[in-house]
């Protein structure tokens, strides 16, 4: 039976809720949004209170999302280039705690993203000679969310020429151009590094290969791995002990086999999957670790 993701919950705060609602609720696969007041310690505070007394509270705005039309990377790209997420307590002419930028994750994946999300556009950001990037991120299961008075829900709605005081630092996210990969891949390739989809094991170019070099992401020509950690599992995909860097890929929950759990490996710099990886098997590798990656993701640079 096919697992199915059911509707997820995400918080962002981008200073003033207004605008940041609005630009969620235009987005395909968002079911609801609403507005609010969270990460502070006032229980169900008033605007008033929000905006005059100490109570720590970030204007906040919860989406509600289909995950299987909209992912939660796509959220985070709207977020960061939304605001400056290097404006400490401050948007635009907005200033206070209260307009700080912050992301509330709802589970272990969100939490992975959002800070992988970070040093992405972290990195592009430093490349235009700005930041380093403020943004708060905290487990949302210690604050409650509390919705905000009526008159804010929808608020540009229903003044659609009202205040919408967000400023961006102009860098666009570093994203893949899907339309041009899609055309620069072969299906096959395509289908595992954007939908997940897994090659026929003893089939990949790289399963048994020896060859000394660097293996990069085909999508976007991050590396990866090296051939220094590659050994032979006779699993029928290509097995290394470890990545290049830690910080090369991602490392998510993946329940698609439910209820067997398994651990999906991205690449970090695109969110393209990779493959999968294993521990504790036996293989005798400094690591204990097998991460099995599929061919068609990987581009290998002989040295």
């Amino acid at each position: 039976m096919e697992f199915r993701k059911l509707m997820e919950r995400a918080y962002f705060a981008t200073g003033c809720f207004w605008g940041a609602e609005r630009r969620f609720w235009n987005l395909p696969g968002v079911i609801s949004t609403s507005v609010g007041y969270m990460g502070g310690h006032k229980e169900n505070p008033t605007y008033e209170e929000v905006c005059g007394k100490d109570t720590n509270h970030a204007e906040t705005v919860e989406v509600v999302f289909d995950p299987q039309v909209i992912s939660y990377q796509r959220l985070l790209e709207e977020f960061f280039t939304m605001h400056d997420p290097t404006s400490l307590n401050k948007q635009g002419g907005d200033i206070g705690t209260q307009y700080r930028s912050a992301i509330f994750y709802t589970s272990a994946e969100q939490e992975a993203l959002a800070f992988n999300a970070t040093r992405v556009y972290g990195k592009a950001l430093a490349k235009e000679g700005i930041g380093p990037i403020v943004t708060q991120i905290e487990d949302a299961k210690p604050h409650r969310y509390w919705l905000a008075e009526e008159y804010h829900q929808k608020y540009l709605q229903k003044n659609p020429n009202g205040y919408d005081c967000h400023s961006s630092t102009g860098v666009a996210y570093p994203s893949i151009d899907e339309a041009e990969l899609k055309r620069r891949l072969d299906p096959l390739s395509y289908e595992v590094l954007r939908n997940a989809a897994t090659e026929r094991p003893f089939t990949g170019e790289y399963t048994d290969t020896e060859t000394v070099g660097v293996y990069k992401c085909k999508a976007c020509n991050n590396e990866l791995f090296r051939s220094e950690t590659k050994f032979h599992s006779g699993c029928g995909w290509p097995s290394f002990y470890a990545p290049s860097a830690d910080d090369a890929v991602i490392l998510l929950e993946d329940r698609s086999l439910a209820p067997r759990i398994r651990t999906e490996v991205r690449c970090a710099n695109c969110n393209s999957h990779l493959g999968h990886v294993f521990e504790g098997e036996g293989y005798g590798t400094p690591t204990d670790q097998r991460w099995c990656i599929n061919s068609v993701s990987l581009i290998l640079e002989p040295r």
